[in-house]
């Protein structure tokens, strides 16, 4: 009937050398050379980004510093506007109350 046991040979072991069939290295060299989307996309935002940024009027990494920059000295000078403000409306009440005090003398 069937032969139970195949002889199963390497031929690498035998000193022979690589098939000329070895497919080992062939998804490097194949994703290397075959042109795909990817490629394409980095390769147009990699020449025209700065063109992009500009047209689209979109935010770089400097803007943003920039920004920040001015965020904080407006938050300083709000926050230095509220103390004032604090303060004149605490002389405002003082005020008042002397204004009613001397109406009341009349």
């Amino acid at each position: 009937m069937y032969q139970s046991e195949m002889a199963y040979t390497d031929p690498l072991a035998e000193g022979q050398t690589k098939s000329r069939f070895d497919v080992s290295g062939w998804k490097r060299s194949f994703n290397e050379r075959m042109p795909s989307l990817d490629k394409s996309l980095d390769r147009y935002f990699s020449t025209y980004m700065e063109s992009i940024v500009q047209e689209w009027d979109l935010l770089t990494e400097m803007d943003l510093l920039r920004l920040e920059g001015r965020l904080k000295k407006i938050t300083a000078e709000l926050n230095h506007r509220e103390e004032g403000h604090a303060v004149l409306a605490e002389r405002a009440r003082a005020l008042n109350a002397s204004v009613k005090e001397l109406e009341g003398r009349r």
